[in-house]
Order: structure tokens, then sequence, then C-alpha cells
């Protein structure tokens, strides 16, 4: 079962509008393959809490199997038959995994951790088999990202005039087209890393200087153990977020090249609106980027060179024509 989450760089950016439309497309082929959806989400509320707006819902069609909470469920009687519930205490449900009989809109949500999301995907695997998962995500759990649970992503990126949206909209599309960290030195922390570990620093003949499991922004010893190194020249790899706090150190240790698990951990954008110098030193990942499309919501003018070359560009909220960088 291939996962394809779509997350975006803020509020209201089109992450639902992104998954309707490719879930039209895909149910519009010749061969559908078998779908199933499901969404996260903390409250799983109808109005946005952010700013009062409606939610968009999803329309699910018959024949399609998705994942959401009980209590979405409740006026669908009939229209969906249960495959298996999730509940306590592995969940904080109940989820209902079921299959439409017909089609009717509904709120997803489906499981907040990403534990929960692990072993639910695992049961539905066993019956959609070689489908596609279509994950509804969110703005503070960008984690979906994460190649242990996706394999592909659609990104929706809000373009506004307010200079916070303006400088997270640019981070993460940056954070977006980090390249891959040398051969050689993926396979080595490959083979030496655990899933426990949050930190690990390597000399310049490649020797481990320092493996932690607490986590990077917190970590004395870590800092302790970048400072000992020196002008030496290592590599520290981050399975823990780089935050703006761990990038201001990180700074002057030009000798030390950082390389991130997966893009999700560039987290350190300014998003204050204030002017500090983003941080610009060299960044690599040990897990690359699997990008499908990107989908624009511009609400102001914005610079197209801060969109990835070769990847689809969509603006579903003017024509559906609009077409950037795709064929």
């Amino acid at each position: 079962m291939e996962t394809y989450c779509f997350i975006g760089s803020d509020k209201n950016a089109g992450k639902t509008t992104a998954l309707n439309h490719i879930y039209d497309s895909l149910c519009r082929q010749d061969c559908p393959p078998v779908l199933c959806l499901t969404g996260i989400g903390i409250n799983g509320e109808r109005v946005d809490n952010f700013d009062g707006s409606a939610k968009p819902e999803i329309r699910l069609r018959a024949g399609s199997h998705f994942l959401t909470h009980a209590r979405h469920l409740e006026d669908h009687n009939g229209q969906y038959r249960t495959l298996q519930v999730f509940g306590e205490p592995q969940f904080h449900g109940p989820y209902v995994f079921g299959c439409c009989l017909s089609d009717f809109a509904v709120l997803l949500e489906g499981p907040n951790s990403r534990q929960e999301l692990l072993l639910a995907k695992a049961a539905m695997a066993t019956v959609v088999g070689d489908g596609i998962l279509l994950l509804d995500g969110s703005i503070d759990r960008q984690f979906l990202a994460d190649p242990a649970i996706s394999d592909r992503l659609y990104f929706a990126v809000l373009f506004s005039d307010s200079r916070v949206q303006q400088q997270r909209a640019a981070a993460l599309l940056r954070a977006l087209q980090l390249p891959t960290g040398p051969e050689q030195v993926c396979r080595q922390i490959a083979g030496l890393k655990s899933p426990a570990t949050k930190s690990l620093l390597l000399g310049p003949g490649g020797e481990v200087c320092y493996l932690g499991t607490a986590m990077p922004f917190a970590d004395s010893d870590l800092r302790a153990a970048c400072r000992d190194l020196g002008k030496e020249a290592g590599w520290l790899y981050l399975g823990g977020a780089l935050t703006r706090s761990l990038a201001d150190f990180f700074r002057p240790l030009a000798s030390i090249t950082l390389l991130l698990d997966n893009f999700t951990l560039y987290q350190c954008q300014a998003g204050d609106g204030r002017a500090e110098t983003p941080f610009m030193g060299t960044l690599y990942l040990l897990h690359p980027v699997h990008l499908k499309a990107i989908f624009i919501r511009a609400e102001a003018p914005f610079d197209q060179a801060l969109l990835p070359r070769d990847v689809p560009v969509f603006n579903l909220f003017q024509r559906q024509d609009d077409l950037l960088g795709a064929e």
C-alpha cells in the first residue's frame, strides 16, 4: 500500500482541496486503484478554530475505503460497511475503518500520533493491498511526511501578504529542495544509528565523537561535543528538529556539516515576522524528499523562484488549467 500525504505551509493553504483533486483524478482512471482515505487532526472540528471558516469535507465514493472517528459517521448508517474498529488501549479512538456502500461526504479524522497511525496502516494494508492511502494532513503534523509513514507527498503552500506566512512558506519550500548527503556518509550513519538515535557526530576521520538519544535542541552534551571538535571537519546527523536556537548555535561552527534525517526536521524558520537572517549553513538530508506536486494558494504576489524545478505546480484556486512547471 502506497501512502500519499498532503501537508502544507499554513492553515487554509489548501491541503484538503488538493486531496479532493487527486482523489477525483484517481477515481476517474480507467482502472482506478483501490483507494483508502483518512486524516489527522486534534479536534476533528467542522469549523476551523483558527478563523471560523467551514472546514472542507471530502465526498467519499462507493467502493472507497476510509478511516475516521466514529462520531463523524453517526448520520451515515447504511452507507458503509465496518471492517475494523480501532480503540483503547492502543488508540484514543474509536476509529472506524470501513468501505463505502454509496457516495457520502464526511469529515476525516484519523489517529493523531505516529504510533497510532503506523498501527492503523499495518491493519489497513491487509485489506487495501497494493492500493493507495491518501492522508489528509495538518499544519502541526508535518511528521506525516516522514518516510516511515508516507511514500510520497503533496505540498500546499499559501502565499499571502503576511510576513510571518511569507517566511514560513519560503523556509518550507527551501527544506523541500534540500539535497541528500554523500552516499558514503549516509551509508555510514544509517549503519550506526538506531531508532532511538537523535544525534550522531562524526569526526574528520569518520570516527564517532558523540551519539545522543535526547532531543538535540535540549542536549547540552551534544553542544559540548560540537565545541570540542573545534575547527576540525565533522558531520552531524540530527534525528530531531533543527530549531531556531540550535541553528543559532551552529552558525559559527562552519566546519560541522548537518545531515537531517528528513526535511520535516527543518524547523528554524523565523516565523514571527522579524528580520533575522535565516539559517544558511550547509544542510543535507539522509532521506530524500519524494515530492509529487505543489499546490499553491496565491493571495499576494510571490517569487516563483522559490518553487522547486521539475515538480508539477498547480493553482487550484484560480483556473483549473492554471498549471506552472508541468506538462
